[in-house]
């Protein structure tokens, strides 16, 4: 019955809506994550009171399923495609950004000083010597960052209108359709499978081998 509703759902085209809305929330809330994520990274890893104070916070605020966030944001935003992106990009930049600060924090001093040695200093510091030295250990936090953003996304669609992954599986647990909700669960954790452990799995060793 399982292969039977994915048959159906593909070869009439109702899922493709479905996924072009959850591809586009869940691209848009996680670049917006990365880059959100990344500039406080740095931040926190320059100064010390964020570190104390944010960077503290953050790594509490870690800890809370994406799920909890889904009334504040209804009440904030209404059920709309903000409630959605805002659980998603919560969720998404928060590992991104603890990323990014232990990266730097992590790289030895002494590298740090050869390359203000040879003239390196703010923006080129990091342009030519903390960047490259981060990437391979961003890569892996940008990877965490996507499983993160995936499965708030879903948690968000479960609760608003509209096409989606989630509101498809959603539709099908009201109608006490059980083929539907497994068909729309397998979708979800192949395209979890596929970007997690083939894309950046492959982008993580392709740096590290060049590393």
């Amino acid at each position: 019955m399982v292969l039977k509703t994915l048959r159906h759902g593909f070869f009439d085209g109702a899922y493709f809506p479905a996924l072009l809305q959850s591809s586009k929330r869940v691209f848009l809330g996680y670049f917006s994550a990365v880059a959100l994520g990344s500039a406080l990274g740095i931040a926190i890893s320059r100064f010390k009171q964020l570190s104390n104070s944010v960077g503290e916070s953050l790594t509490a605020l870690q800890s809370i399923p994406s799920v909890a966030w889904v009334p504040l944001a209804l009440l904030w935003f209404g059920i709309s495609e903000s409630a959605v992106l805002f659980i998603v990009i919560l969720e998404a930049f928060i590992p991104c950004a603890l990323g990014v600060q232990n990266a730097i924090n992590n790289i030895p001093p002494k590298l740090i000083l050869a390359g203000r040695s040879l003239g390196c200093e703010a923006f080129d510091l990091y342009k030519r010597v903390i960047i490259p030295a981060i990437l391979p250990q961003v890569i892996s936090s940008l990877r965490l960052s996507w499983a993160f953003a995936w499965r708030a996304l879903i948690a968000g669609e479960l609760f608003i209108s509209g096409a989606g992954l989630g509101q498809t599986l959603e539709l099908g647990r009201s109608l006490s359709d059980m083929s539907e909700v497994v068909a729309m669960m397998l979708i979800i954790a192949i395209i979890g499978y596929v970007a997690d452990n083939i894309l950046f799995k492959k982008l993580e060793e392709t740096v590290n081998y060049y590393s």
